[in-house]
């Protein structure tokens, strides 16, 4: 291998280093009880109120978070009902299909 080849390589290599211990560094903590002052738009009602600051402001500071609100028994309800696409919406964050969480088979 020559010189240039070899130093190519580890470049590359710690790049990837790099960029892998980047994104472990950046991982949210996933907290549901965020996830609480979204509650009170979940009740009866024809459409979604508003969200309001609190509710939006911790929901996008936990993105990708989706998946662990759905496995808190005490939010799941909230989290895996069609309203949460609607708000997921309203507060530009994704809602993915509950089904495509790793292990959800429905609330308790």
């Amino acid at each position: 291998m020559n010189t240039q080849h070899a130093f190519v390589v580890a470049m590359s290599v710690g790049a990837i280093t790099l960029m892998v211990e980047m994104h472990v560094g950046m991982a949210v903590d996933c907290d549901s009880s965020k996830f609480e002052p979204c509650i009170q738009y979940f009740g009866d009602g024809a459409s979604l109120p508003t969200p309001d600051a609190p509710c939006c402001e911790n929901i996008q500071g936990q993105p990708g978070c989706y998946c662990e609100y759905i496995k808190d028994p005490k939010i799941c309800k909230y989290v895996a009902s069609p309203r949460a696409k609607e708000l997921g919406t309203a507060c530009r964050v994704e809602t993915p299909d509950p089904s495509s969480c790793p292990g959800f088979t429905g609330c308790p």
